[in-house]
Parts: structure tokens; sequence; C-alpha cells
């Protein structure tokens, strides 16, 4: 394989981040290839969570029915070991338990299923982008060859080659953590709890992971985990145990093993060009309640249809460049909720007087809810005038993912949401009748809104109170969806 071929877009990437994007923008009716250099998706996890709100995001395309049901809340969540109240702040911050392989199956076939070009074994080798367009090349079993694109989206990962072969800026903590586990079969019968310990230069825990199997795990702080290309051992997750805790413990073969972490990285900026980051290669944190899991997800609804805008022609302008404005400040809350917590865990080395004022202050309703829901509880500044209505910038309200058994927002195109209890009126679309759809609920008297327009993505970008006035309407269709056809 020499030939040069073309494409749309190309997504390097195929974990969340990456399938979702790929998915994203086939419903925006753009051609797409992803590239992911593992040639086959593993049966087992990494991790087993599902953020409420990539739940949520997941939900408003209607995947969450590919679960298979409802999916197990974990009970319990903490900041730097230091335990929260999650029935306090509510139901829904409950992280999910789900593999994170399955997310990504579910999202590959959904990808598959709408047309993307999934090429699983093909490596990313160099990148020239000029005004026009990228040109990557590519590294395969059977050769090498170049593929050009209008444009690129880099989601692999921490170490990004994306990243590094466009030449984004990245910022780097000087904090980091090495984390390494295994999984071992328990003996038939034996019915281990869940177990973890903090000391001075790490932390280790024993979890139940299901069909027989614990996990042990060790963190270390201000270590950086063995380079990708160094093998994986026993010995090397029985060394970082030993070394975080004073402890050896007997254990037999593992089923499997990973290791993971490394410095926090936040590339200065989402887009230089044509070429876009997104996930792991934007935002590289401490690992936390599936945060980046879920943050990956949110970067590739808020950019797939932007994108899209922009090849099928109608985006207005600077739709393009409001994806890092959003996304970005995002990645930035996310990385400081990791780093804190670091700050938190390391503490324990000189002085507990930090975790010690960490555990008084989350006692604090107030602290305990931000700590919960900092990274995840997002809101763009979306409104053109002083006092916008409340509900704009916020996701769309859960009870309106389904209307009469549909999802509204599961065809990818925006959706006014006419709350007043009459028939939908497509001419208060006239002219955007290609990219918004009109959908009529029932009142929500608590939404204190007759009218809601919700892009792509689910955030809502104009209501209106109960009056049913449609001011500035025209004016958030053409801020969002561009100008009207005649």
């Amino acid at each position: 394989m020499n030939a040069e071929e073309s494409t749309s877009v190309v997504v390097v990437g195929g974990g969340p981040t990456g399938m979702m994007l790929a998915g994203e923008l086939r419903l925006a009716g753009v051609d797409v290839v992803l590239l992911e250099r593992i040639g086959t998706l593993h049966e087992h996890t990494h991790s087993m969570g599902l953020h409420p709100r990539a739940a949520e995001a997941l939900d408003q395309r209607g995947l969450m029915d590919r679960f298979g049901g409802p999916l197990p809340k974990w009970p319990r969540l903490h900041f730097g070991l230091i335990w929260l109240d999650v029935e306090k702040v509510g139901e829904d911050e409950y992280t999910l338990a789900s593999p994170d392989w399955r997310a990504e199956e579910i999202l590959e076939e959904r990808a598959v299923e709408l047309g993307a070009d999934v090429r699983r074994g093909h490596r990313a080798t160099s990148l020239r982008q000029d005004g026009a367009g990228v040109t990557l090349g590519v590294s395969c079993a059977d050769g090498d060859y170049e593929i050009r694109c209008s444009y690129l989206v880099g989601c692999d990962g921490p170490d990004s080659p994306v990243r590094e072969m466009a030449g984004f800026d990245v910022t780097e903590s000087t904090l980091s953590y090495y984390g390494v586990f295994g999984d071992f079969k328990v003996a038939a019968g034996e019915s281990p709890e869940f177990d973890t310990g903090l000391y001075a230069d790490g932390m280790t825990s024993v979890l139940p992971f299901g069909d027989g199997l614990i996990r042990v795990m060790s963190v270390e702080f201000d270590r950086r985990p063995p380079a990708a290309d160094v093998p994986l051992s026993k010995d090397e997750l029985l060394a970082s145990l030993r070394r975080a805790s004073g402890e050896e413990p007997e254990l037999g073969e593992p089923e499997r093993l990973f290791r993971y972490g490394g410095p926090t990285r936040h590339a200065d900026g989402y887009r230089k060009g044509r070429v876009f980051l997104a996930g792991e290669a934007a935002h590289a944190h401490f690992v936390h309640a599936a945060h980046g899991k879920s943050t990956g997800i949110h970067d590739a609804l808020n950019l797939a249809w932007k994108l899209g805008a922009e090849l099928n022609g109608w985006a207005p302008p600077g739709l393009l460049d409001s994806y890092d404005a959003e996304r970005r400040p995002v990645g930035d809350r996310a990385c400081l909720h990791g780093e804190a917590q670091l700050a938190v865990f390391r503490s324990g080395r000189t002085t507990s007087a930090l975790r010690e004022l960490m555990a008084e202050l989350i006692r604090y309703d107030e602290v305990n809810r931000q700590l919960i829901t900092q990274v995840t509880d997002v809101r763009y500044p979306l409104g053109s005038d002083a006092a916008p209505h409340p509900l704009v910038g916020a996701r769309v309200p859960n009870t309106l993912l389904a209307v009469k058994d549909e999802r509204p927002l599961a065809a990818g195109c925006g959706v006014l949401y006419d709350l007043s209890g009459s028939e939908p009126d497509q001419a208060r679309v006239t002219g955007w009748a290609d990219r918004v759809d009109v959908v009529a609920a029932e009142p929500h008297p608590g939404l204190d809104a007759a009218a809601l327009l919700v892009r792509p993505d689910g955030f809502v970008a104009w209501a209106t109170p109960g009056d049913g006035v449609d001011t500035g309407l025209r004016e958030a269709l053409t801020r969002w969806f561009g100008e009207p056809t005649s």
C-alpha cells in the first residue's frame, strides 16, 4: 500500500473518545477514517467507571440501551482517599460500574454501523499540514501509505504522537504518579472485601472484581511509569507494592497486568490549524471517577457537530474555534482536580495537616458537592446578553432526553423543544429546518421555560420563559446554526 487516498476527517485513536467522535462525525454526514494501532479490542478492562454525565451523553443518542439494562452504581467516592458523601449531592452522582471495553465495543459498533472506516493495526507515523488539509503517513501490516484529509483529530492518549508531530505546546506538571495492577483468581469460596491503604510514598488497594477475581493495585507518588515498550511482569507489580507499602503479598499468576500514570499534561491549545486534540491527547491527569473518559466523550460531542457544520458549509464564523474556548476550561478543571488529589495524597510524607484540613472542610455540604461535581458540572458561556435564561449554557434536562419514547437528540441535529403543550410549529425554524428539528414536549413547570433551543451536543443555546415569546430565537439560530437558507 503506497498510494495516497483522501477523506474528510481522520481520527487517530480508537478509545472511547475516538470511537465516539467517529460515530458523531458520521451522524453529521462526514466521511471519516479512524486509525487505531491496536489490532483487536480485548474483552478485559483497565477500569470499571462510567460517569453519569457520560451516560447521559450516550443516552441522548440512544446508546445506553445497548448496555443491556441498568448499570450498578459504585457506592463510594473519595478525594485523595478522603471519603465523600455522595448521597448528599444526589442519586445521579454515583459512578456507574461498567468495564471500559464494553463502552469501546458499543461505540465501535455504532461508528461502523453509521459508515465509519475503522482500521485497526494502523499507526500514524508522519504528519504535514497546509492551508487546505493534512497529509498523514500511516504504517500497517500491508505496508505504508498516505492519507489526505481536511481535518485531523488526535485522540491517541497521553503520549499522543499526533500532538507531538503537529507541534502542540503542552504544560506538564511537576507532580507525577505511577500505577500498576494485576488481576488474580481467588480460591473457590473466598469472598475478599475492598481494602485500601495510604502510605508515605503511595497507596495500595485490593478490589473484588467479579468472575472470581481480585484486582491488586499499587500507586506510587512522585514516580513515572517505565516506557511503554518495557515489558510488564508480576515482579514489577510486587516491587511497586513493596515500595509503596513495605509489604509484598503472596500472589499467584496474574490473569492480566496493566500500568498507567505519569505527569499531568494539558495542551496549551486544542487546535493547531487543521489538527485538533481530544480526550487524553489534550488533557492527561490523575485517574479518578472515570473523569477522563467522561471528559473525552464530551470533547467528541462538542467537536464533531462543529466539524460537520464546517464541512457541510453552514458553520457560522468562529464555530470551530469555540471548541477550544468551551472545552479547554473543562480540561483545566480536570487537571486541577487531579493535581489537587495528588497533593493531598502526598501530604502524608511530611505532615498530615493538609489531609486533616481537607477532611474537616469536606464535612461542609458545599465543599463536598464541589469536589464531587467540579469536573463534570459543565456550563458553557453561551448567552448573548448580560442575563440569559438560567438554563442557557447548561446540559439539556434529563427529563427531555426522551419524549414520547423517542430521543429527539438521537439524530445529532439541533432541537427546538416546545414545552407549551401545543403542536410543534416548524415555521419557528424556517430557514434552519435542515439543521434543527422542532419537538413538542409536555410542559415542565420546574424548568420555567416554554421553549429551549438545544445544540447537537445537548447543551441549551437559547430559552424563553413561560410567556413563550421567541425573542432572540433567530439570533441564537444564526449564532449556532449559521445563516438561514433562502
